[in-house]
Formats: C-alpha cells, sequence, structure tokens
C-alpha cells in the first residue's frame, strides 16, 4: 500500500474545498449507513440556512440516491461506493458512486437518456405510467426513483460509466437541485 503523505492529504483538503463539498462519504452503503447518512445530510441543513421546501427536496433526492446506491450497488466490491453533497453558485450538488454490474449498464443508461430528454410534463406522465405498470407486477424496480430525483430536482440527471473489469462498471452518479 502507497503512504498517504502529508502532500497528499493538503491536495485532497483543497480540492475538497475547490470542488466546494460540504459532505463527503467513501465506504460500503447499507441500510445503516444510508440511515447515518441522512441524519448528517438533515443535520446539514443548519449550516445550509434555506428553507423548509428546498430541504425536503434536498432530502429526499438524497434518500432515493443513497437507495440506488444501497439497493443497486455490487456489494462487496474491492472499490467503495461515495456519496457526496455540495453547494456552488446557488446550486446544491448530490453526487454517488458505485459499482454495478454491466449487465444492468445498457437499460441504466437507456433509462437516464430517456428521462433527460423529457420535459416536467413528460416526467410526470412517464411516472404515472411506470406507476401503473409496478401495480400490477410483483416489481418494486420500475425505475420510478431516478424520474422522482428528475422531477424533484428539476434539472437534468448527470451521469457517466466506466468500466472497471469484465463484468463491472463504476456508475457515477450527480443531479443539481437549484435554490
Amino acid at each position: 500500500m502507497e503512504e498517504f503523505d502529508n502532500h497528499s492529504l493538503f491536495n485532497l483538503h483543497r480540492s475538497i474545498i475547490k470542488e466546494h463539498m460540504e459532505f463527503l462519504y467513501k465506504g460500503n452503503i447499507t441500510v445503516d449507513v444510508v440511515n447515518i447518512l441522512l441524519q448528517i445530510v438533515k443535520n446539514k441543513f443548519n449550516e445550509f440556512k434555506i428553507d423548509y421546501s428546498l430541504q425536503k427536496r434536498i432530502y429526499n433526492i438524497a434518500v432515493e440516491c443513497l437507495e440506488n446506491v444501497s439497493d443497486h450497488g455490487v456489494s462487496g466490491s474491492d472499490i467503495d461506493s461515495i456519496f457526496l453533497i455540495g453547494k456552488v453558485d446557488g446550486v446544491f450538488i448530490i453526487g454517488t458512486g458505485n459499482i454495478i454490474n454491466n449487465n444492468v449498464t445498457n437499460s441504466l443508461e437507456s433509462s437516464l437518456n430517456k428521462i433527460n430528454t423529457l420535459d416536467r410534463e413528460g416526467l410526470k406522465l412517464i411516472y404515472k405510467e411506470k406507476m401503473t405498470e409496478q401495480l400490477g407486477s410483483d416489481s418494486n424496480d420500475a425505475g420510478l426513483g431516478l424520474i422522482d430525483i428528475a422531477l424533484k430536482a428539476n434539472n437534468k440527471l448527470d451521469y457517466q460509466i466506466n468500466p472497471v473489469n469484465a463484468g463491472q462498471d463504476f456508475f457515477s452518479f450527480q443531479v443539481k437541485i437549484n435554490l
């Protein structure tokens, strides 16, 4: 293992400040960790000094993002998941990164691209369609979370998928919430 020296720590600190990260977590994201991270998000609201309706939107988006990582990320991977919250120029940023099996990459990418082409009314319509589909099936994974995030954020969803090995990819996801 390479030594982590003071210069590296200094560079990391400068990077966190430069990128306006208010909170960053790296590790395994389990249901228990999700609960702890959501409590930290709530505690951060005192520092942000924002109104309740914006707090509620940010919190709900954080819940969806963390549940996606917890439910769909590959557990036991050598690569940790990440969760971050930042605030820059009147915009809150919530980001996640996690390992996914690459057999879901194409459908995930297709869903995200479709969501990003829709306006607010289109998102509401597809949300209702997915809800109807879900009522008629045993599945609880109808892609509603991503649509809900796009509706609450009122912004396009930013993502990137990078290959890690023959069977896995790293999925980076970022959502911006305007004040």
